[in-house]
């Protein structure tokens, strides 16, 4: 008589549709589980790509796993056809393009064995396409609690004791007895709110391991949580469903705890929506749905939940985002407008500003794959600063970034300034950045000494001291000004090759309040393409006579009240940075031999302009050669 099939430890529930790309990589980190007791109950709910096939071949004659073919049912009910099959002591649940670290099943196990909890959650590793992850604990408002590998006890005695943890199926292992006789609603998107909820009503407590050991995969085409669908109105259903839930037990802190999870889905949704038209309906449909739940949107629960997306309810635009595009490289218009489509937050429109017929036809073929962009003709030349202005002149949004194309924004940039400046009140936004799109060569934004204290400003909004407002960087991309700040102090960019500094110096002295960020939110572009596309080598000018004309405009623009707030030497401080970074820019063939035309011209110039009188001080680590240059008349004057 033939002995009956042990009983697994744990059943793995994996459904499949049309994950072809990803579906091995899935199987294969369950395969190499170091707990090995398992069954694996692979659903393949009618893929119609070769997923079947893949995950066929992955599997193999390991005995383990079960494929399980049948007609679409959706996720739902993929997971319920596993529910039904599975046949362990311990339930888990594993999304077809996630993976799991090794020690996944063996640590999560081990702590609902060792302490008798009937589940258990652990923390994220988002993957994105590019290799760069970011690690997250699933709590909302802890999201750095990840790496510890501390094992905590969270409580379930008010409604508002579950709303922090995510409320996915996955990256949890439950007991059996648990989730008995639960299921997944068919039908409907974000299943897993239900199904969570359902869970939490049955027991007091929720164990968590502070360890990124679920690695769920982010920005992969079709994935439900970022498509662009009018689906997205489905989450109010569901919400009903699990208001229903929470008002019907006897857990307190049911009407708090709705209101703030009912802020953090509603606001999660919009992220996915990028057509302007839907995203307006929906913006409405979201206020519409508070206003009748009698409800206030409350994102001050936690810092990644929107401020903006209020503003957004309410029918105002948060954000205006300005590229300026000459037509020299079309990848770098691409690589900006690709960041911007990875930002979940704020709502926004992107102006993208043309100066020719040619780049308006390049720029119009590109915006039709970002439904927020709007291209506009200007008729300022190729010169940044002219786009930047004719940008600001048609923005709509309450504030407002000038991206230069090829530079890149990292994923929460937008969220994190636009929120700041809403919460501080402040006019202007500075943040640290990167100087390439890659490595780790971050600048502060500032040419720091010892009167400029990047802490204090990182900690409050704060007033820009005079010694703050000559130390800052110029670049145009790090920064976010609230645009009716500019439009009412006239405040514009700047002619020439250094546009930037003309509107950041006045915005710091004029600014009531600003902000500083201290995590780098912008990777400006390094590339010889990039520095030169609004500076071809047709343009008439180029060189260390663009600076000038850029630092003659900024000397010109600047209030004398202003300007007298500034240290002796601000000039010279500003020429000497104009001259390093052109310094720096100089290439081969005959470095030398142009670096030696280059420094007798600015030495020459700045004789003529009186910069090189005094010895005033220069930016740290300016260098000797500059130093030298910019101090022979003083010298001469000390030695005579």
């Amino acid at each position: 008589m033939p002995h009956p099939k042990p009983r697994p430890l744990i059943s793995v529930i994996i459904p499949v549709f049309d994950v072809g790309d990803h579906v091995a990589d899935c199987l294969r980190s369950l395969q190499a589980q170091t707990l090995g007791d398992f069954e694996a109950l692979v659903i393949d709910d009618g893929s119609t790509d070769n997923s079947a096939a893949i995950a066929e071949k992955v599997i193999g004659q390991d005995p383990r796993f079960q494929l399980i073919k049948q007609q679409n049912q959706g996720l739902s009910g993929a997971r319920n056809t596993g529910l039904d099959l599975a046949q362990g002591d311990f339930i888990a649940f594993l999304d077809s393009d996630d993976r799991l670290d090794p020690s996944y099943l063996s640590w999560l196990w081990q702590a609902l064995d060792t302490t008798g909890a009937d589940w258990v959650s652990c923390g994220i590793r988002f993957c994105f396409p590019n290799d760069h992850h970011i690690d997250h604990s699933a709590i909302h408002g802890r999201a750095e609690r990840h790496s510890s590998g501390q094992i905590t006890r969270y409580p379930q005695h008010s409604w508002k004791d579950a709303i922090p943890h995510f409320p996915s199926a996955w990256n949890k292992l439950y007991r059996r007895s648990l989730i008995d006789g639960l299921r997944f609603p068919e039908g409907t998107w974000f299943e897993d709110h239900e199904f969570y909820y359902q869970a939490v009503a049955r027991t007091d407590h929720l164990l968590h391991i502070e360890a990124p050991l679920y690695l769920q995969t982010r920005q992969r085409q079709g994935q439900i949580t970022g498509r662009d669908s009018d689906r997205v109105f489905e989450q109010f259903t569901v919400l009903d469903r699990v208001k229903q839930l929470m008002v019907s037990s006897d857990r307190p802190d049911a009407e708090q705890a709705f209101e703030r999870i009912t802020s953090r889905l509603l606001f999660e949704r919009s992220t996915a929506l990028r057509a302007p038209e839907r995203r307006a309906r929906y913006a409405s449909a979201c206020a519409t749905y508070l206003a009748t739940h009698q409800l206030t949107y409350a994102p001050d629960w936690d810092p990644h939940i929107s401020r903006a997306w209020g503003l957004e309810m309410a029918g105002t635009l948060p954000l205006s985002v300005v590229i300026p595009w000459a037509g020299q490289d079309i990848d770098l218009l691409e690589e900006s407008l690709q960041s911007l489509a990875r930002q979940g937050a704020p709502g926004r429109e992107i102006l993208i500003l043309c100066s020719s017929d040619q780049a308006l036809a390049q720029a119009k073929t590109i915006a039709e794959k970002h439904p927020e962009a709007r291209v506009l003709h200007h008729t300022g030349g190729e010169d940044l600063g002219a786009a930047c202005n004719a940008g600001l002149q048609a923005a709509q949004g309450l504030y407002v970034n000038f991206l230069v194309a090829g530079d890149t924004l990292t994923e929460m940039a937008l969220h994190d300034w636009v929120d700041g400046l809403l919460k501080s009140r402040a006019d202007f936004a500075v943040s640290v950045f990167r100087l390439g799109l890659e490595g780790d060569n971050y600048h502060s934004s500032f040419y720091q000494n010892d009167t400029v204290s990047l802490d204090d400003m990182g900690a409050a909004a704060f007033r820009f001291s005079p010694e703050a407002a000559i130390a800052l960087d110029g670049q145009v991309s790090p920064k976010l000004y609230r645009r009716a700040f500019l439009t009412e102090t006239g405040l514009q960019f700047g002619p020439g090759a250094l546009p930037g500094w003309t509107i950041a110096m006045q915005a710091s002295l004029m600014a009531q309040k600003a902000a500083y960020f201290q995590q780098s939110g912008c990777n400006v572009n390094q590339s010889s393409e990039a520095r030169a596309q609004h500076h071809p080598p047709h343009h008439k000018g180029t060189g260390f006579r663009q600076d000038l004309r850029s630092l003659d405009q900024l000397a010109e623009d600047l209030d004398p009240n202003l300007a007298a707030r500034l240290s002796k030497g601000w000039q010279r401080r500003l020429f000497a940075r104009a001259l390093r970074q052109r310094i720096a820019r100089l290439k081969p063939p005959l470095r030398q031999l142009k670096l030696a035309l280059l420094s007798a011209s600015a030495a020459w110039i700045a004789f003529r302009r009186g910069l090189t009188r005094e010895q005033t001080p220069l930016d740290p680590g300016e260098g000797r050669r500059i130093a030298t240059l910019l101090s022979i008349e003083a010298r001469l004057r000390r030695d005579s």
